[in-house]
């Protein structure tokens, strides 16, 4: 999996009008990017986010 593999992923799991691929999202679990959510949903971790850098700004949720 590539860097822009792991983007596209990431943004499958972020953006909710995409739809996510399972595998690659267990991918990403593993490769420490990303972790299950609520109701089964994968989320990106703080890894994840930084990867994804501007690209994932406007999807991700102030704390």
């Amino acid at each position: 999996m590539t860097d822009q593999d792991r983007i596209e992923a990431l943004l499958d799991i972020a953006d909710p009008e995409r739809t996510d691929d399972a595998a690659k999202s267990a991918q990403l679990a593993v490769l420490g990017l990303a972790t299950k959510g609520v109701k089964g949903r994968f989320q990106p971790t703080i890894a994840g986010w930084s990867l994804l850098a501007e690209r994932g700004r406007g999807f991700r949720k102030e704390d």
